[in-house]
């Protein structure tokens, strides 16, 4: 895909959340460096500057995983943020594990969080210090919340 059939892929499905934190992304130097995937169905993005950040449309839900910096760790955006806040997983993500399935999936992961309004902050905080067993603590959790019978 060229940049202008990439651009034009999230102008016509992305949510403006998404599309603005593209955008902020290229603002600051981030550049997409990768890209799989042609529909909704499954595109993976991959964009790099001071750190990574992945964005994934997977059946039409969107979502973002990060990395401190190139070559390192991929994490799902949701721990990430449940680590920065301190808070426990299922404090900071009260609903994760207790979905119906009659209630039609969100668009964008997590559900509820502007991308564009925390990942400044979320790229600050992995930089700037190791989070490591942090994230690993909020994944945890948040696998004990998902699959309860497992522990």
């Amino acid at each position: 895909m060229s940049q202008q059939q990439v651009d034009e892929f999230f102008r016509a499905n992305a949510p403006a959340d998404v599309q603005h934190t593209v955008a902020w992304l290229l603002s600051s130097g981030y550049v997409l460096v990768s890209q799989e995937g042609t529909s909704t169905f499954g595109a993976l993005f991959l964009f790099e500057g001071d750190s990574v950040v992945q964005i994934i449309v997977d059946r039409s839900q969107w979502s973002l995983d990060v990395a401190a910096v190139p070559e390192t760790q991929l994490w799902q955006y949701d721990v990430l943020l449940a680590a920065q806040s301190s808070q426990e997983y299922g404090r900071r993500f009260p609903r994760v594990g207790a979905r119906t399935l009659n209630v039609p999936l969100p668009k964008q992961l997590p559900e509820g969080v502007s991308w564009r309004e925390t990942l400044p902050g979320v790229l600050h905080w992995i930089q700037a210090s190791d989070v490591t067993e942090s994230v690993t603590e909020a994944q945890q959790q948040r696998s004990a919340l998902m699959w309860p019978r497992n522990r």
